[in-house]
């Protein structure tokens, strides 16, 4: 079912209650459609930890999995443990070998693509990396990424590969093996892509050649920690206390005191839209052991200082001082 970016709006604007009604509608909808094959695909994060608890709380039983990549925040980790009927997987590659055989995950999905995509001198990306990808009236179209042409020249290796081996892969070799089909905490608000795809296939993407659910696409992140505040259930600590902020305008909006975002703890993506300090500067105070690997072992600092992000947190090495 195709919807439009209004659609999108509109959606986002309705209340958090007509949101986890539709959204559980969702849920049935594909455990319906698959004679309960399904399976909740479990991070460990605050998205996935609302998903799993609108699914368990129509089918208590609903499996959930978690792919144990080694490169999660250790709460995260722990966290996992405390949650029943979880099956953990493993990626087949290290970190180490992804890296090294195709890049480091770099601004966005999109645009490591882009740039590995160009320096293979493929035509559709070498277009938008030069601005020059015109749209179906003639004119410069918004795809392009002209911006991020210097990271052309990087002296490392750019890839989008990492997310899919170190996470995909076990997941859809699962898929495979079980004949269960995933249900997943993704927001289509994180990125232009996920917008497409939902714009394209809806919540329920039964068309998809990999069929896939996404019954929060719609939610927005205030929704998630409304969400969270509102019903009291545990999440990872990792995320601190979610607290009441304000916008410049002053408008009210609840935000986490601890990490936004739980990803892989190495990953780059977004990291140079942050305010300071950012993921990496807090991991230097709160994971020493892992900010040392990051930034040292795994040669991120110099990744980091080649696109101009910061990543040593100044109050830390003064108290040091």
């Amino acid at each position: 079912m195709k919807h439009t970016r209004q659609d999108l709006k509109i959606m986002q604007g309705w209340s958090l209650e007509r949101k986890i009604r539709v959204t559980q509608t969702r849920i049935m909808e594909w455990y319906m459609r698959y004679d309960g094959q399904v399976f909740i695909s479990f991070s460990g994060g605050k998205d996935s930890t609302v998903l799993l608890d609108l699914a368990r709380r129509v089918y208590p039983d609903i499996p959930a999995v978690y792919v144990d990549t080694g490169l999660e925040y250790p709460e995260l980790r722990d966290f996992v443990k405390t949650k029943d009927n979880v099956i953990w997987l493993r990626p087949r590659y290290p970190f180490t070998q992804i890296l090294e055989k195709y890049g480091y995950p770099i601004i966005s999905k999109e645009i490591s693509d882009v740039i590995n995509g160009a320096r293979k001198g493929q035509p559709y990306r070498l277009a938008r990396i030069n601005g020059e990808l015109l749209d179906k009236n003639g004119k410069k179209s918004i795809y392009n990424c002209e911006n991020y042409k210097y990271l052309l020249d990087a002296p490392f290796k750019i890839s989008a590969r990492c997310c899919y081996h170190m996470k995909k892969a076990p997941l859809n070799k699962f898929e495979r093996q079980s004949g269960r089909h995933p249900i997943t905490g993704v927001l289509v608000c994180e990125s232009k892509l996920r917008e497409q795809s939902w714009i394209k296939f809806g919540c329920n993407g039964f068309e998809r050649q990999r069929p896939l659910s996404q019954p929060l696409a719609f939610w927005l992140e205030e929704d998630i920690l409304r969400y969270l505040k509102m019903t009291g259930i545990p999440y990872a600590p990792i995320y601190g206390d979610i607290v009441e902020s304000r916008k410049k305008n002053g408008t009210p909006i609840l935000k986490t005191t601890g990490v936004s975002r739980s990803g892989c703890m190495y990953c780059m993506y977004g990291v140079h839209l942050e305010h300071e300090p950012n993921r990496f500067q807090l991991m230097q105070v709160t994971h020493p052991q892992q900010y040392d690997y990051c930034i040292n072992k795994l040669g991120c600092g110099a990744v980091l200082d080649y696109i101009g992000v910061p990543y040593r947190n100044q109050q830390l090495e003064v108290d040091h001082c």
